[in-house]
């Protein structure tokens, strides 16, 4: 019974005598952290998807729920990424983006264990949950 049960976790597969560090390497893609750094935006209190715009102009609102605007540049296992975002009314413009950052470094890491070394925050909007009110003349 001892040789079959030392057995079955092999049977019928031959072991590998590579070395772990010559078997070849996991590679992740700046598509990824940015795509996992764009959804840590949305999970942020205060911080949301910035609105298109165009020649500079905002147009249309911010999108709490939508994934921010992200680049990311990953250089082995080490990223830079460049997020811009919208701040809700009226938060604290540096609390929420020292927490965008630390949120990106953490699941940047926990999800593709590639280090965080810097994060460029681009607030370009701030929104507000209510419509100003219309003023008829």
């Amino acid at each position: 019974m001892t040789a079959l049960a030392a057995d079955a976790g092999t049977a019928g597969s031959a072991p590998d005598a590579t070395a772990p560090e010559e078997r070849g390497r996991l590679t992740i893609a700046d598509r990824v952290v940015e795509r996992v750094a764009g959804y840590a935006a949305t999970q942020v209190d205060g911080a949301a998807a910035a609105p298109r715009r165009l020649l500079g102009i905002s147009v249309g609102e911010a999108h709490p729920d939508a994934e921010a605007a992200v680049r990311a540049t990953v250089d082995g296992h080490v990223a830079t990424v460049a997020a811009t975002i919208a701040v809700a009314w009226p938060q604290s413009v540096r609390r929420v983006t020292e927490a965008l950052r630390a949120h990106i470094r953490e699941d940047v890491r926990r999800i593709t264990d590639v280090e965080v070394a810097h994060v460029d925050v681009d607030v370009v909007h701030f929104a507000t949950d209510t419509a100003p009110a219309r003023r008829v003349h």
